[in-house]
């Protein structure tokens, strides 16, 4: 299993490995709520997935510092619709870029989840994306940092 180290975000490689990731660190069953299995947003679709809400980036292309602000009232609105002690998988698959600024409203939202008792991990990261992650490693090879 191939885990980026980072001291806020457990990133990983897969789906597979941040599901399991999620599934392996909590023994609690999921809280039963009246939420739909998915929601939209302007940037965001989650949809519950054997028990954890799975979050997608509806753009493929760079999230820039300009989308920041729309990204920030998706990232609290779903904050919200979740109930504690929920489990998250942010998957980036096919997003290109990923700014400093959205990154920032990304420790929001984990600060957000962390306050009621939820996880989140991250999966898909291209190599630009976690890149933007590690700024002061830009241009290392510490940025493939990994651990088994």
């Amino acid at each position: 299993m191939a885990k980026y180290r980072h001291r806020t975000f457990e990133m990983f490689d897969f789906v597979e490995e941040a599901a399991c990731a999620l599934s392996s660190k909590s023994t609690r069953h999921e809280a039963e709520s009246d939420n739909p299995t998915s929601w939209t947003f302007q940037h965001l679709v989650a949809s519950r997935s054997a028990k954890m809400m799975h979050v997608r980036f509806k753009r493929k292309d760079c999230l820039d510092s300009q989308l920041s602000i729309e990204l920030r009232s998706d990232f609290s609105h779903l904050a919200d619709s979740l109930v504690n002690d929920s489990r998250v998988l942010l998957d980036f698959a096919g997003l290109r870029g990923f700014s400093t600024e959205c990154i920032d409203e990304l420790k929001r939202f984990n600060a957000k989840l962390q306050s009621k008792g939820s996880r989140i991990v991250l999966c898909n990261l291209e190599p630009a994306v976690r890149a933007s992650f590690f700024p002061h490693r830009i241009g290392t090879d510490r940025t493939s940092s990994v651990v088994s």
